[in-house]
């Protein structure tokens, strides 16, 4: 019945999951301190996500060719960072075995 409400509310909805992705990355990345290293990349792509959702916020009404290429930009940066951290954690988790690696994100 009212597409541009529908679409605002889409978009704002976007900004709110990418807030808390952000938020729990962040908190995640300080978990892994303690346990490991590499949690810059986590931490990067947690504050992407908080940048992201902060500037959807802020410019709901943005064009949507602008939103477009605003989820595009997010998508790839966060993207490239969590597979960064993905192939230093499985690094990681071969260098002390298996059995460490579940203690270690377990206990």
């Amino acid at each position: 019945m009212s597409p541009g409400l529908t679409a605002l509310v889409l978009v704002l909805v976007m900004g709110a999951n990418a807030l808390v992705t952000g938020v729990l990355d962040i908190a995640t990345a300080i978990w892994l301190r303690q346990r490991m290293g590499g949690e810059w990349l986590l931490i990067l792509s947690g504050i992407a996500s908080v940048v992201f959702g902060v500037l959807v916020f802020l410019f709901p009404g943005a064009g949507a060719l602008a939103l477009v290429w605003l989820i595009s930009v997010h998508a790839i940066v966060t993207g490239t960072l969590l597979l960064a951290l993905a192939f230093r954690v499985r690094a990681w988790a071969r260098a002390v075995g298996a059995g460490a690696f579940r203690s270690a994100v377990h206990g």
